[in-house]
């Protein structure tokens, strides 16, 4: 009898261990895994942590032509160049990234002659100021000078015009008017004649320290209001510890990470990820860079005789592509292919935009504006904050693993 209870017990206890080792096997790899879980934070987080976005308006017609006669005198631009200077500057007046077919009547076109000219230069002086399209400008409901809060800045849209993007200025207040408020000036009567495209305005509204963002249409004849609503996300200290390959995020000091990469200058952002990359697309297939959208770098600048180059190549600037993404979407021609990830601390501004229908043109001193109000704004007092950690730290898979083995020896 003793003997039958010492077999069955040996039996239990081994299937006891057998057991063990098995869970402890699973809390390891598990652990090894590295799984890990976002949750929300705070459903409720004040928008007083944050600055007021970034605001940035550019005209889609991108020169005020009626400077041209004082640009040709400036540059000594003769009779027998001046039909081919005004059909570059045409093209340019419509320029942007993923537009460069504006260029493509210069296909075949003997461009040498032009290259003793700095068109970046050029359309940098003939962009428009801010007191020639901003007017009635309202922060905080209290009225400003609009050169005040608006500064020139470079975008993957060409000179454009930025609000809060250096003082980062805290928004006080939620609801409609309670941040800027401005009026646009079309002032289509300066626009380049040969530039046929839809006229209006694009909106960015990004976060400070990211060099672009997709652009929000703004047309003529309507009032526009954009309530931005603020959501941010973070990798807690326990994810910090590992790769940015196994975080899938960056951090800002991580600059030997393989994913690091950034304009020249700039803090690592997704976006600025993605900003730096174009740039090299533009390097791979022209050997140059278009830096009238980029900050100033050690790339070579496109010039004229380039031009065409990044005409026939638009066709591949025109999407970002994921890697593995080939059998699940269609597409004629191969995207950038663009190795970014997240940053680890991220804002992501989500905009809600209302149109009603204005006035067609506003009158201006003795003359007629054809403008339009826009107004961007939060539109609640607070903002979701996402938290990702670790779901097995060492600590706790010792506590684990402490409990599968004292559990079973306690019996």
């Amino acid at each position: 009898m003793r003997r039958r209870m010492r077999i069955l017990w040996s039996l239990a206890l081994a299937c006891a261990f057998s057991v063990l080792i098995y869970v402890s096997y699973l809390l390891g790899e598990r652990y090894h895994n590295k799984p890990f879980q976002t949750i929300v934070a705070h459903s409720h987080a004040s928008i007083d942590h944050i600055a007021f976005p970034v605001v940035i308006i550019c005209n889609k017609n991108r020169l005020n032509w009626s400077r041209l006669p004082e640009i040709k005198k400036l540059y000594k631009v003769t009779p027998d160049k001046e039909k081919l200077f005004e059909k570059i500057l045409t093209a340019y007046d419509g320029l942007s990234f993923q537009q460069f077919n504006v260029f493509d009547s210069l296909i075949g076109q003997d461009l040498e002659g032009m290259n003793i000219y700095n068109f970046t230069e050029i359309a940098a002086e003939m962009s428009w100021k801010c007191n020639e399209i901003l007017a009635n400008c309202i922060w905080q409901s209290r009225s400003r000078d609009c050169c005040q809060l608006f500064r020139p800045r470079r975008l993957p849209l060409g000179h454009c015009l930025a609000f809060n993007e250096l003082e980062q200025r805290k928004g006080t207040g939620t609801g409609l008017n309670t941040g800027i408020l401005l009026r646009l000036l079309l002032r289509e009567e300066d626009h380049a004649p040969g530039n046929l495209n839809p006229k209006g305005f694009l909106l960015t509204v990004v976060e400070a320290s990211v060099w672009f963002g997709f652009p929000i249409d703004i047309v003529p004849h309507i009032r526009t209001n954009v309530a931005v609503t603020a959501v941010y996300h973070y990798f807690d200290e326990t994810t910090l510890s590992l790769p940015s390959s196994l975080r899938r995020c960056v951090m800002d000091y991580e600059v030997d990470s393989e994913h690091f990469q950034t304009l020249e200058g700039q803090k690592y952002m997704l976006e600025n990820c993605l900003a730096e990359c174009q740039q090299r697309y533009l390097l791979r297939y022209c050997n140059c860079t278009v830096d009238l959208f980029y900050p100033p770098s050690n790339y070579s600048a496109c010039r004229a005789t380039d031009l065409p180059c990044l005409a026939a190549h638009n066709h591949l600037l025109q999407n970002f592509e994921q890697s593995g993404e080939h059998p699940y979407v269609h597409r004629d021609h191969s995207g950038l292919l663009c190795d970014c990830l997240h940053n680890c601390k991220s804002l992501t501004l989500v905009t809600d935009m209302r149109k009603s229908v204005q006035s067609p043109w506003i009158p201006s001193n003795s003359t007629r504006e054809m403008g339009m109000w826009l107004n961007v704004y939060f539109k609640k007092p607070s903002m979701l904050v996402y938290k990702t950690n670790l779901l097995y730290t060492w600590f706790p898979l010792a506590a684990s693993v402490s409990y599968v083995w004292v559990v079973p020896l306690s019996v």
